[in-house]
């Protein structure tokens, strides 16, 4: 949608848009899709990233970051939120983004990761909803632009947001002052990192995980994802895409890094939070990972939107999905 269509399309009242969809309802599992925002995704052009060859596919990359920079979904933060580009590896090329907000009440950091399936976004398709995570928070946060799949596959990006946790540890701050978050791919690549952490060093434990709707297991075969398959933004078609882009998980399925519903440590995790969507196809999994550190002892916590869908996080112009971010920001301050 353009940006005037976008302007138009919020200012259109809920009940309005309750007497255009009232045909059109759609329900799972006893609730009701968000009115509002199932009238924006059935607005949405509906693309088969599968049809895509490799070759073509930074093109593509290019073009959804440029109309998500310019048909703003976000809402823009109520204070001034500073940022400064970092750029931390050998090359001088890996940013990491800074984001300072006009008031700050906690000393932690948070290091965050953009969704995008591992192929897609970047840190500037997130800019606004880091920005208004940060003045929400009051915590400062480092937004990483990592390399994406297919032309750096697993476990590059995973690297990358190692060398991002150990670079904030040379600024001062100790692993126990880091907390990792993420959406979607991103949400995947901070679990993925506390494995990964578990595994080689588990003294240096960030003191929290924030994981949002997240990539968990690439069989992409449970009841949600079979029964939201289409029509909800994110689809099981695209979502087994992403996966086959970002690497063999015929290959690496037992790698728990890969697939976080493989679990294999005994170490204890840091404390989570777990957010997920009524209509995400990816519900059931991130519900799986929840339950699985919850059987293992660890500290855990699940918020569940059960009318909102896979994305929500970055579209708070709608009023049900600012409703849900500003929630579970105020779950996430109460443990940094």
């Amino acid at each position: 949608m353009k940006s005037f269509a976008l302007k138009v399309f919020f200012r259109i009242p809920i009940w309005f848009l309750k007497i255009l969809y009232f045909n059109k309802k759609s329900v799972f599992r006893g609730h009701q899709f968000d009115i509002q925002s199932q009238a924006l995704i059935s607005l949405q052009p509906k693309i088969d990233l599968t049809e895509i060859p490799d070759n073509e596919i930074h093109i593509t990359r290019n073009l959804i970051i440029e109309n998500r920079i310019k048909n703003r979904l976000s809402l823009y933060p109520n204070m001034p939120v500073k940022t400064v580009d970092n750029y931390i590896n050998d090359t001088g090329k890996l940013l990491l983004r800074e984001y300072t907000p006009s008031e700050i009440s906690s000393q932690k950091a948070i290091l965050f990761f953009h969704g995008g399936g591992y192929v897609l976004n970047s840190v500037s398709t997130h800019d606004l909803t880091v920005s208004y995570m940060a003045d929400r928070l009051q915590t400062k946060i480092y937004s990483l632009n990592y390399s994406l799949a297919p032309e750096s596959k697993y476990p590059v990006a995973l690297d990358e947001a190692r060398q991002a946790f150990d670079w904030l540890q040379t600024q001062g701050y100790q692993a126990s002052d880091i907390s990792l978050c993420g959406d979607s791919a991103g949400a995947h690549l901070a679990a993925s990192l506390v494995h990964k952490i578990l595994h080689s060093d588990s003294t240096k434990i960030p003191d929290s995980q924030f994981l949002i709707y997240p990539m968990c297991d690439p069989a992409c075969d449970s009841e949600s994802f079979n029964a939201l398959s289409d029509g909800y933004l994110l689809t099981q078609r695209n979502m087994v895409w992403f996966w086959k882009k970002l690497g063999n998980n015929l290959i690496k399925d037992n790698d728990d890094s890969f697939n976080l519903l493989k679990l294999d440590s005994n170490s204890k995790l840091p404390n989570t939070i777990v957010v997920t969507a009524g209509f995400d196809p990816l519900c059931d999994d991130g519900e799986s990972y929840a339950f699985l550190l919850h059987k293992r002892g660890d500290v855990v916590k699940q918020l569940h939107y059960p009318k909102m869908f896979h994305g929500f996080a970055s579209v708070t112009r709608l009023k049900a999905a600012k409703k849900a971010v500003d929630d579970f920001l105020a779950e996430y301050k109460k443990i940094l």
